[in-house]
């Protein structure tokens, strides 16, 4: 029997040690997609997501007590690592944080890369790297034709004047 490890949808980043007792800061890339207590938050350790029981967690969920780190060097272990949940276990499939690293293509016209996704109040919006300049589009469900995860592009019909490529920010 061959089982397979799951798809691991990355969520965050571990960016801190709170106190000595092994407790995390996690830095969350949406704030929609935090796991609750009792959920398995998968640590990417040598490219291998390593499950941990998430024991406790504060109210904001940047402060989080997995099972098993249990001391400040424990906990130090983890800093810099990638986290994330079980594909499976995430609601909401089509989370636009999975299009980091897709290609973004208007009208037949290649615009640039997704490197990130910033949450503004009330607005979702990408970060496009495109000739080493980066910019700002809002995240538009109407907007998206296409998604292509095997080749990893966004096919999107923005309306004239979102994207002016000659004002992107440096």
């Amino acid at each position: 029997m061959n089982i397979l490890p799951p798809k691991i949808i990355h969520l965050g980043k571990i960016t801190s040690k709170h106190g000595y007792k092994g407790s995390l800061n996690i830095l969350w890339d949406d704030d929609d997609l935090i796991p609750d207590e009792g959920d398995y938050l998968f640590v990417i350790i040598n490219e291998k997501g390593v499950p941990f029981l998430i024991e406790s967690m504060n109210t904001t969920g940047e402060i989080v007590k997995l099972k098993n780190v249990d001391s400040e060097e424990q906990a130090i272990a983890l800093l810099g690592c990638t986290v994330g949940l079980d594909e499976a276990d995430v609601e909401f499939q089509n989370a636009p944080i999975q299009l980091i690293g897709f290609q973004v293509i208007n009208q037949n016209q290649s615009i640039g890369t997704i490197t990130e996704i910033q949450n503004f109040p009330g607005q979702l919006m990408f970060t496009v790297s495109c000739e080493n300049r980066n910019f700002l589009m809002p995240f538009v469900e109407e907007w998206i034709v296409n998604i292509d995860e095997k080749s990893r592009t966004l096919l999107v019909d923005l309306p004239e004047g979102i994207i002016d490529p000659d004002n992107h920010e440096n």
